[in-house]
């Protein structure tokens, strides 16, 4: 006989905080990404064709389900008269919100999605004196032009930090093409002072 599935944990098994939170839920939905990662890899890795194909079709079917789900729980409170109030909760929650944007379902448009990340962006490049600036999107690509003065740390950070965004908020996108134009950033040089130094004083004997 099979051993069981494990039951998954309802919210009410969770630790709960004194203030109401869930205590280490970000760490605990961190560690079930990680590790969902790590079973997608091993199930890429299987040599048994059938196995590895059947496996692929349980967890597409699954998925399936929850997107059928989700759609419907979607159409459900549209139908309330405080729906629009309530999808835009769902869709600002980290958890939710990610799951709507995986099943295609969130309520925002990719245009708005788009700019909404650009701008939290942008508000963190003009803290190292840069400037985002979204150029356009041509076949799926979301191009991007990074410009100002590049101090010390860098544009690299920055550059990966705007990628970062922009999938989060269109995961649907093919890709992101960053065009960095900024200069380097020189900063005014520092003036040599030329301290002249009293010889010692000879000490009488």
């Amino acid at each position: 006989m099979p051993a069981a599935l494990p039951r998954p944990k309802s919210l009410a098994e969770k630790k709960v905080s004194p203030h109401g939170s869930m205590s280490g839920e970000k760490e605990q939905l961190r560690q079930l990404s990680a590790q969902i990662e790590d079973l997608v890899r091993r199930i890429e890795g299987i040599a048994d064709p059938a196995i590895k194909a059947n496996t692929t079709a349980l967890i597409q079917s699954l998925l399936d389900i929850h997107a059928h789900a989700f759609e419907r729980v979607i159409e459900i409170v549209r139908e309330q008269d405080v729906g629009r109030g309530v999808l835009n909760q769902l869709a600002a929650d980290e958890l939710i919100g990610s799951l709507l944007l995986l099943y295609r379902l969130h309520p925002d448009a990719f245009e708005v999605r788009l700019n909404k990340a650009i701008t939290g962006v942008r508000k963190a490049a003009a803290l190292q004196g840069a400037d985002v600036e979204l150029v356009g999107v041509e076949k799926e690509v979301v191009r991007i032009r990074l410009s100002g003065a590049a101090h010390r740390c860098g544009s690299g950070n920055l550059q990966k930090a705007i990628e970062e965004a922009i999938y989060e908020a269109v995961p649907e996108i093919g890709g992101v093409l960053v065009e960095n134009a900024m200069r380097a950033h020189n900063p005014e040089p520092l003036v040599q002072l030329q301290v002249k130094t009293a010889a010692p004083t000879q000490l009488a004997r």
